[in-house]
């Protein structure tokens, strides 16, 4: 029975096909466009441009806010530096302060304290002189069993005066002759830096023990070391220039040349050295004390080693001028007492006062 009724819904099903096919009408083929014209091309759909991404449209956007964002930061940076100059700027100038912040930043902001000749003087290198010269003192009393300097007293308050002071005066030296080594084409090479660092080893136990002293003494680094040499080498090789003048060479060396007729003459060379020696030593009669090899200049020392006690020298040439050396004593560990007169070529201590004199300078701190 249920076979018999399955059959019937097909049988139906069947049908019906005909039915359908009559009510679904039949799509009709597209027509081409025809221009109006025969020789006009059918017209074109425009391009649309394609949508872009929602991170395309907004990327300016972002690049602007970040680039916002830098320039506040970067003012705020710089704002905060300003800050930081002019605080330290009080202190420094209204307070001459020396405590470790201002020392660190004084490193990096260039406080000028003078101007000499329109070349300025840092704070940071005055402090440097300033420590030095006070961890000098402190040392000294030290080693020589002393009290300890107390600068907060009133003694050690006047002391510091003076420290303060002899900074500024040899900064202000120190610049005036940088000035005049660059006028006169005067230069110190790394070679010359190093060539001395090693005489100064060799004649003094060694870099450790140099540089274990130095630093003991005034706080002074292998840097500082080199920058202090580096001063000395060009105020020396300054003099040289400076006292290597023909003319006054010339007439250096004839002085010398009669200082030593009188002495063959029979003048006493003590009496001689106080009246006609350039030397610092002029006041005790030329009297230079014993010395070793090294001590003096290779000329001296080899005019000093060929001489007997009682014998003196020709004038002898060396950086300073003229000198002429009497051999008082010499003791068989090589060591030698001598008398010396120095005639310089030009001396170099009046021609350096003249110019500091000539100098403009201003002071930017009290003492």
């Amino acid at each position: 029975m249920p076979r018999k009724d399955e059959d019937a819904v097909k049988d139906e099903s069947k049908a019906m096909d005909p039915v359908r096919k009559k009510a679904e009408p039949k799509p009709e083929a597209a027509k081409p466009v025809k221009a109006d014209k025969p020789d006009e091309p059918a017209p074109k759909v425009a391009d649309v441009p394609e949508a872009e991404p929602a991170e395309a449209i907004d990327r300016p956007a972002k690049a602007r806010d970040v680039r916002g964002l830098a320039i506040k930061v970067a003012a705020v940076v710089v704002g905060l530096a300003a800050v930081v100059v002019v605080v330290f700027g009080v202190l420094v100038y209204g307070y001459s302060s020396e405590n470790q912040a201002v020392k660190s930043v004084a490193a990096l902001v260039p406080y000028p304290v003078e101007r000499v000749n329109g070349h300025f003087v840092t704070y940071h290198d005055y402090l440097f002189e300033v420590d030095a010269n006070k961890r000098a003192y402190q040392n000294n009393a030290k080693l020589n069993n002393q009290p300890a300097v107390d600068f907060k007293s009133a003694d050690g308050k006047k002391l510091v005066v003076q420290i303060k002071q002899h900074a500024l005066d040899k900064l202000t030296g120190d610049s005036l002759t940088a000035q005049l080594a660059s006028q006169k084409k005067v230069k110190v090479t790394d070679k010359d830096v190093n060539d001395s660092l090693n005489l100064l080893y060799q004649r003094s136990g060694g870099k450790d023990t140099v540089l274990k002293t130095l630093n003991q003494l005034y706080g002074w680094s292998f840097e500082d070391l080199k920058g202090v040499l580096r001063k000395l080498l060009v105020r020396q090789k300054l003099e040289e220039k400076v006292t290597s003048d023909p003319a006054a060479d010339a007439a250096a060396k004839t002085k010398a040349q009669n200082v030593l007729k009188d002495i063959k003459g029979g003048a006493d060379f003590g009496e001689l050295a106080k009246k006609n020696s350039q030397a610092s030593d002029a006041s005790s009669g030329g009297d230079i004390g014993f010395f070793t090899k090294g001590q003096l200049p290779d000329e001296l020392q080899k005019a000093a080693e060929a001489l007997q006690p009682g014998q003196v020298s020709d004038p002898v040439k060396d950086q300073y001028g003229y000198e002429i050396l009497k051999v008082v004593e010499k003791k068989d560990d090589g060591s030698i007492h001598a008398l010396h007169i120095l005639i310089k070529t030009v001396d170099f201590d009046e021609y350096f006062q003249g110019e500091l004199k000539k100098a403009k300078t201003n002071k930017y701190i009290k003492v």
